[in-house]
């Protein structure tokens, strides 16, 4: 059961813990986080000013609080220690909240100190912050995975009907990406991966509203497998670029108008988070 007021961490591998079960004196009071965009400039000495080169999202801070509360000095101690020991970690932290439980960060945690001296009273109130290399959130479920009550539940930018992300015999369809950024496998390394079965030959997919598209150029029977997974080509789970035009798809958010030539029988589904700013 998901409740409000717990920060769900996972570190790695492991199993995924609530902030309550690491001590039960531990409350989570919230987190923040804001966006970084970083501009580039180049310098002319010819010309006033600078010359805009390019924007990127850069790394943030996702600043959490937690509330610790105690009976007395060796309670304290136990829990410090117990708090330690989940959140000094090396390894990468999904963090999500009970209040956005299908959006998750992934993220390194930095240096914190928890201190309150004998003479202080049984509580403190301490940060921790951590690391979010790519300044994003992600929903916790890639599209192909995600039903009814996690599109409803991730609340951003949605309509009230589930999105489809798997489509056979349509030659026209739509692609719906609920998150604030491009997909981009291509300049941005993005998670997108496209599964398709088709019995014939050349074939080409287009997204009309993004100007991308990609061709597979030979033969395929009803049993081969071609997966477009960001910008490389798999049959059968075999690298097989080279049987394509190398070119690659991106999804702006919001509708994507997606068009297929030469594949009436074509199955496809379209695999990837959405990704939200901070």
């Amino acid at each position: 059961m998901i409740v409000d007021n717990i920060l769900y961490v996972k570190i790695d591998d492991e199993n995924e813990v609530a902030s309550n079960e690491i001590t039960s004196h531990l409350t989570f009071l919230g987190l923040s986080e804001s966006p970084s965009l970083i501009h580039n400039y180049r310098d002319d000495t010819m010309q006033d000013g600078q010359i805009w080169n390019y924007s990127r999202y850069g790394q943030t801070t996702v600043t959490v609080k937690f509330l610790l509360q105690w009976i007395d000095r060796k309670d304290y101690k136990l829990a410090k220690h117990e708090i330690f020991r989940v959140f000094a970690q090396k390894g990468i932290f999904r963090l999500r909240t009970g209040v956005e439980p299908d959006i998750v960060r992934y993220c390194r945690p930095g240096a914190f100190t928890i201190d309150s001296p004998p003479e202080d009273p049984n509580y403190l109130v301490f940060e921790i912050p951590f690391d979010n290399p790519t300044g994003l959130r992600f929903s916790r479920l890639h599209t192909d995975k995600m039903t009814k009550d996690n599109f409803l539940s991730l609340n951003l930018n949605m309509t009230n009907q589930q999105q489809q992300y798997h489509f056979a015999g349509q030659t026209d369809f739509e692609v719906y990406n609920a998150g604030a950024i491009t997909v981009d496998p291509e300049f941005q390394n993005h998670d997108l991966k496209i599964t398709m079965k088709h019995s014939g030959g050349k074939f080409t997919i287009k997204n009309a509203t993004t100007s991308t598209s990609w061709t597979y150029n030979k033969n395929l029977s009803g049993s081969d497998t071609i997966i477009l997974n960001g910008i490389n080509t798999y049959k059968n789970n075999k690298l097989d670029s080279s049987s394509t035009d190398y070119g690659y798809l991106t999804l702006k958010p919001g509708v994507n108008k997606i068009e297929v030539t030469g594949a009436n029988d074509l199955d496809i589904t379209f695999s990837f988070p959405y990704m939200y700013l901070s």
